[in-house]
């Protein structure tokens, strides 16, 4: 009887639920959270402390930074692309000119044509915005005289306003289009002096 009330005290230490370690982390904003299994959302990417349940450290997990050979696929791929596209760039650019003068002269020779074009844009601005300020002037005098020409006048007004926008519009475009072939000109010589000095 004695050895059976022995078994039975064994088996009931042995089959006592066992307490799980406590665990906590510190946020960003410096509070403390602790959790037994479920990790809370404030300690992911943090560094976690694990205590037995007398609050005595166990062990100490720190913040597993990844890799480069762990990094996103997607990301890795993009990457690869940008490199492969920036040495395509430099060769063609190795390639179409010896020296940087001849870049000034390509950039010149795209910007001119589009100066050409503004000059001739400005000059129908000039006309169209003349006519429409004239308009503008015979319709407030029609308002003021109650001429029976004034509706007339005001559907007159309607195509030479939209001619003023759409040449405004036409300017802007090609002072953007001059503003953005001296940007990519400026870029391609700065990196033809770096290959330059490279190769050297």
């Amino acid at each position: 009887m004695h050895w059976f009330t022995s078994l039975f005290a064994t088996l009931l230490i042995f089959t006592q639920p066992v307490l799980a370690s406590m665990n906590k982390c510190v946020d960003e904003n410096g509070r403390y959270h602790y959790y037994a299994n479920v990790m809370p959302a404030e300690c992911q990417n943090q560094a976690t402390v694990e205590m037995n349940k007398g609050g005595v450290v166990l062990r100490t997990h720190a913040v597993r930074i990844k890799t480069e050979d762990e990094t996103d696929p997607a990301i890795q791929a993009a990457e690869e692309q940008r490199r492969i596209e920036e040495q395509r760039r430099d060769t063609v650019l190795l390639s179409t000119y010896t020296n940087e003068e001849e870049i000034d002269w390509a950039m010149e020779r795209n910007i001119h044509p589009i100066e050409l074009a503004i000059t001739g844009i400005e000059k129908r601005l000039e006309i169209a915005t003349n006519n429409l300020q004239k308009l503008q002037k015979q319709v407030n005098q029609a308002k003021k005289s109650g001429s029976p020409g004034l509706t007339s006048l005001q559907e007159s007004l309607i195509p030479a306003t939209r001619d003023v926008k759409q040449l405004q519009h036409e300017l802007k475009r090609n002072h953007d289009r001059i503003d953005g072939l001296t940007a990519k000109f400026s870029a391609d010589r700065k990196r033809f002096r770096e290959l330059k000095q490279e190769n050297l």
